[in-house]
């Protein structure tokens, strides 16, 4: 072989070895935290980018929190980049502990409602224990509003697994609770004043038990 060959080959594989030295290789933690990259594409005329939003998001998640969502062009949320989803990230660990503390709190607000309700069905038909239902009813529902937007409108996550876990039982159980605060205070508004044992009163009262105990479920497998 001629000696100018062979240093053209040499020349040739530095540079090889050089542009994979410098090319970039993403470390484990950051395809994690990132996801994977997307080579889906021609990653000469496009360039590969990280999956800042998870592909099974949901449809509220895809909806406000999306590149184009409705929070970024109303300008409430930033561009979607790497730091912006770092900083998304830890707003939603907020919200989500805000949306736990107000699980506990329309739990206790509920389980005190029930308690004058049941009250009132056993044929106490004080007054006060009318007022005091009425009071913590309403009570409840704001609460549960309330914590359920803080989930709802929640950042999404950076990966989210297809998988059963106990948050999948909690989602579960929440349109359990869900459907049973609507039905529970229908049926509140159909019973007369003088009517607490009537059987509208006692399938309210059922409404008001199951909602209460999946509710406290959903809780609990959120919690431990």
């Amino acid at each position: 072989m001629k000696p100018y060959l062979l240093c053209a080959i040499v020349i040739i594989c530095m540079q090889n070895l050089q542009a994979q030295e410098f090319a970039f290789q993403p470390s484990l933690r950051d395809q994690l935290v990132f996801g994977p990259l997307d080579t889906s594409t021609d990653s000469l005329s496009h360039p590969s980018k990280r999956k800042l939003i998870p592909t099974n998001a949901s449809f509220m998640e895809k909806y406000l929190w999306d590149e184009d969502g409705l929070f970024r062009n109303m300008g409430l949320a930033s561009p979607l980049t790497p730091e912006t989803r770092k900083s998304e990230l830890s707003l939603r660990r907020g919200m989500l502990t805000a949306h736990l503390i107000g699980g506990v709190v329309t739990l206790g607000s509920m389980y005190t409602a029930i308690y004058y309700g049941q009250k009132m069905i056993d044929g106490n038909n004080a007054r006060s224990y009318r007022s005091n239902h009425q009071l913590f009813v309403t009570a409840t529902i704001i609460s549960y509003s309330a914590t359920g937007l803080l989930s709802v409108l929640s950042p999404p996550p950076m990966i989210r697994r297809d998988e059963v876990s106990t948050i999948t039982i909690h989602k579960a159980l929440a349109w359990v609770h869900f459907t049973g605060m609507i039905i529970t205070p229908i049926l509140g508004t159909l019973i007369s004043r003088r009517a607490t044992s009537s059987q509208t009163a006692h399938f309210h009262q059922a409404s008001a038990y199951i909602t209460a105990a999946a509710l406290t479920a959903s809780l609990i497998v959120i919690t431990f």
